[in-house]
Parts: C-alpha cells; structure tokens; sequence
C-alpha cells in the first residue's frame, strides 16, 4: 500500500471512529445467482406491521412458504420489522417497505442459504396496480446499474403472496423484490462498510473518482437527484484501502421510476422529476471519456433489458425506454455528453 494510501486508511479508520467501518464474511450467493422469479408466501399480522410507523420499530413474528429444489414446501420462521422513512410515512405510503431477519439454521440447504437481514422492497399501495409497475421500475434500475459497474448492489425479483394474519386483508400476491445487504456487498468486494457518525461529511479527497463519476452519469440516466455521496445518502459508502467506494441505492424519486409522489429537492429548480441534472463532482485531471464510452457501449444491452423484460405494462416499458434513449442520443458523442452533461458537474471544496 503506498504511502497516500495508508493515510486515506488511517483516516477511515480513525478519524470518523473505531466503529465507523464494519464489515463480515461474504454470504452465500445462491438468492441473487439468478434472474428467475421467486415464488414465495409471506404470512404475518399485516394490520399489526402497518401501523408500525415509528423510527424504531419492533420485530413481528411471521413464516416465508417457498418450495425447495426436491419439490417440498418449505416453511421457515421469519421476523418482519417496517423500515425506511419517506415511505414509512402513513401519508405516503399504505404499506410500507419491510426487513425479513432469517434464521441461519432454517436457511441451510435452501435459496435463502447464507442471507440473514434482508431488505425487501414491495408496492407502497397494493390496492393500486400502478404502484407495482413503480416496484417494478426500481428493480430494473438495480439491474441496470449492475450491468454499468460490479461495485453495484444484487437483487432478486419475487412473486409474493401476502397472508394477513389478523384476517383483515383477504391474501393478495404482487412483485416485490430482495436487495443484497450492505455487509455482504462489502464483503463480496473485500471492502467494509463505512458508517459516518451523525453530521459528519466524508471528505471528497477521499472519494474514489472513477466509482462516483460512474454512478453520477448512471443516476442522470436514470432522472435521480435523490442523493448525496459525501453524506451517505441514498449512497453506500464502503472503505477499499483507504478509498471510500460509492454504491447507489432507492431510485423511487427517479425521472425512470416516475412514481406520483416523488418531486425534486427545490434548491435545483427542476420542474419535476423526469428532468435529468447531473450532480457529479469535477473531479480535476480526469479523463472522463472512458466512463462515458462505458455506458454508450451498453446502449443496446440496457435498452434489451427494458425490452424484453415481461411485466411491464406496454405504456410504461415504452415510457421507460424513450427515457432512456434520449440520455444515450445526449452521450452520442463526446463532445454532446460534455456539452449537455459534463460540463454541469459539482465543484468539490
């Protein structure tokens, strides 16, 4: 490690605090090896989960019904807990996104093997069929950006059907999926997880480049301003040898997701979501041609993705798709994408 290395290390290390980085061993890859639809049961007291609403909520019991590789229907106990913020709010959200802890031992032998908390992302509104369409986009903006960088987060789309418990819902099923979590990310790359204490920035020196100008001109594809890298918001931040890498997550403010309650931050003065601004850092003396060339080789393989994917709706895969396509005519070339993009990027201090 060189000498500039080392002291990015001890800075992550030491100067945002002993417990300010983390990190286990990788788990096992099976949930997140393929692209196959889950068909899954989740039974709990539903009425009970959706009024937990506040910042730390309890764990309720509940059982995850799926079928084994041999055809056995397997049963495993699971705790369910709300999560999130904006979509916790009853305002916002009817239903708002959970976090399954699995029990190591009923996981041994099945799809779940390795996994223990697990974020799973679901409709916001199950009563209204246009709410799945927006799971549905988040989803395809986790594969996307899995096809840009490897320092990207796995999911894994599931076919749901939810029992109420307390009998007040007749079961309904819908699409939801499972995001990879943050420690197993880290541990996969052989990075840790970084934790910056309350009110604390991350220096940009420390920032490393190439990951953040990737994500950047990934989220102006993708119409989200719905983060900040140095804060950790809506960005993972994971210490790679003294070099903080920037993984992005929750895409639902995004211009490509497009859901009916996503609006802008005002201090950018867009109009409404679907206007694209980019909010990468000017990073000095990098050639920013490499990462452009990056996204514009894989106009075809992200526009197929859109495609081919089945369960989207006609009218918004088409949405999606025009979307897409006029951020890569404003990448045809590189002097378009410095005209249109580039040359807006963040100044660090």
């Amino acid at each position: 490690m060189s000498t500039r290395s080392l002291r990015r290390a001890v800075f992550l290390a030491t100067v945002l605090g002993a417990s300010s980085v983390r990190g286990q061993e990788a788990g096992s890859p099976s949930l997140f090896a393929s692209d196959e639809v889950l068909e899954l049961t989740l039974a709990a007291d539903f009425s009970l989960l959706k009024s937990d609403r506040e910042e730390e909520t309890p764990e309720r019991p509940g059982t995850l019904t799926l079928q084994a590789a041999d055809g056995r229907q397997l049963v495993l106990d699971v705790q369910l807990r709300t999560r999130g913020s904006f979509r916790k709010e009853r305002a916002n959200c009817s239903f708002p996104p959970l976090r399954l802890n699995l029990e190591e031992e009923q996981v041994v032998g099945t799809v779940f093997e390795g996994q223990d908390k697990l974020k799973m992302v679901g409709s916001c509104r199950p009563h209204r069929p246009s709410y799945e369409q927006l799971v549905l986009q988040e989803y395809l903006a986790y594969r996307t950006f899995a096809l840009v960088s490897d320092v990207a987060f796995r999911v894994r789309l599931a076919r749901i059907t939810y029992v109420d418990q307390s009998g007040e819902e007749e079961p309904s099923g819908r699409f939801g999926f499972f995001i990879e979590d943050d420690d197993a990310l880290a541990a996969r790359l052989g990075a840790r997880v970084i934790e910056l204490p309350e009110g604390r920035k991350l220096p940009p020196r420390y920032i490393d480049p190439t990951t953040e100008a990737r994500m950047a001109l990934f989220q102006y594809m993708m119409g989200n301003t719905d983060w900040l890298d140095d804060v950790g918001h809506n960005v993972e931040l994971l210490d790679l040898g003294g070099r903080a890498l920037t993984v992005p997550y929750d895409f639902d403010f995004s211009g490509i997701v497009n859901a009916p309650y996503a609006i802008p931050h005002p201090r950018l003065g867009l109009r409404s979501v679907l206007e694209r601004r980019f909010l990468g850092r000017c990073w000095p003396g990098m050639d920013m041609d490499p990462v452009v060339e990056t996204f514009r080789g894989l106009r075809v393989e992200i526009l197929g993705l859109y495609e081919t994917f089945p369960y989207l709706e006609e009218e918004e895969r088409d949405r999606a798709i025009r979307y897409l396509a006029a951020f890569f005519d404003d990448i045809e070339s590189s002097e378009r994408a410095q005209l249109r993009i580039l040359r807006h990027c963040r100044a660090s201090p």
